[in-house]
């Protein structure tokens, strides 16, 4: 399997129910093509270098995720259908890896940050 990293930019006008919505679809759909999400990171509504469909901003979210190339190609169809994307792109991160060892990986890595946090916060 491949690795991948989608970041797509939803309409910032939608409210919290139909911005849920939208991130669910898309993951939803790389799990039923048998696909792995390794993570979904949502870095929330940021300016625009540009203009996009009239938009100045847009809600950002990043999807990482493992499958085979059949895949991206259905969720870019998926993503250029849907009005509410205001822009998307897809980049191969890595050639073959495995899917459990990758969500591992992640697990610790928040871990880690999350352990570090804690510290700093005792500290003061």
């Amino acid at each position: 399997m491949k690795r991948y990293e989608t970041i797509y930019i939803i309409n910032p006008t939608l409210d919290a129910d139909s911005l849920g919505e939208v991130v669910t679809k898309f993951s939803d759909l790389i799990k039923r093509l048998k696909g792995y999400i390794v993570k979904v990171n949502e870095w929330g509504k940021r300016k625009l270098a540009y203009e996009v469909k009239r938009f100045d901003k847009g809600y950002y979210i990043v999807l990482d995720f493992c499958g085979l190339p059949e895949i991206v190609k259905e969720l870019e169809r998926n993503l250029k259908l849907d009005d509410r994307i205001l822009k998307y792109s897809t980049v191969k991160i890595d050639e073959d890896v495995d899917p459990e060892d990758l969500t591992g990986k992640e697990q610790e890595k928040e871990d880690k940050i999350e352990d570090s946090t804690n510290e700093s916060i005792e500290e003061e």
